[in-house]
């Protein structure tokens, strides 16, 4: 390894004191551009490392089935893709805020919007998921992990903590009450 010059290091002091301006795009840019990634990542072969950690993880799942669960796993991160898009597109100036405050207020009802929806869309995986179904471990482990993908604290939500979004007490409890009348609705309609 060579070592710097002072220039380097006079170039390298400088950087560090001015800093690099970093320009800012919104959160519902940032999850589209991740998720445009899908698609492409879908037609890639199944890793080793991928298939192991997911056999390892979920019982009943076996590396014959991964490329079904491949399959699977990125279905669901398509629909999802489609209910930001369809976020997206109803409001012309949502990817236009340059500041993180402006887009935290500004977009606030969007986040919200994505929060619910993508809630429903998982309930509703949960609720069509029967244990019967010949692929039931597979449909529950690309359920399990496109959540994790979405929600786990490093997932892709946890990009508005970034912004500082606010999901108020009662945000959380308008969503809790959502989604158990959808329960109770699915749950009366198996009687």
């Amino acid at each position: 390894m060579t070592e710097m010059t002072e220039k380097d290091e006079a170039d390298l002091k400088q950087l560090l004191e001015e800093g690099a301006e970093v320009e800012f795009h919104p959160v519902l840019q940032v999850w589209r551009e991740v998720l445009s990634n899908g698609p492409e990542l879908a037609k890639e072969k199944v890793t080793p490392q991928w298939a192991s950690k997911i056999v390892g993880t979920y019982t009943g799942v076996h590396f014959a089935d991964m490329e079904r669960m491949q399959e699977l796993y990125f279905s669901k991160i398509g629909a999802l893709a489609a209910i930001l898009e369809y976020e997206i597109n109803t409001d012309s100036d949502c990817l236009t805020y340059t500041t993180p405050e402006l887009d935290a207020v500004e977009n606030a009802n969007h986040y919200k919007n994505l929060l619910r929806d993508w809630q429903l869309m998982f309930l509703q995986w949960e609720l069509d998921w029967k244990t019967t179904d010949p692929e039931a471990a597979v449909e529950l482990a690309a359920i399990s992990e496109v959540h994790k993908m979405f929600f786990d604290p490093q997932g892709l939500t946890a990009l508005l903590d970034q912004i500082n979004f606010q999901f108020t007490d009662t945000d959380r409890d308008t969503l809790g009450e959502l989604l158990a009348g959808l329960i109770e609705n699915a749950e009366g309609g198996r009687e």
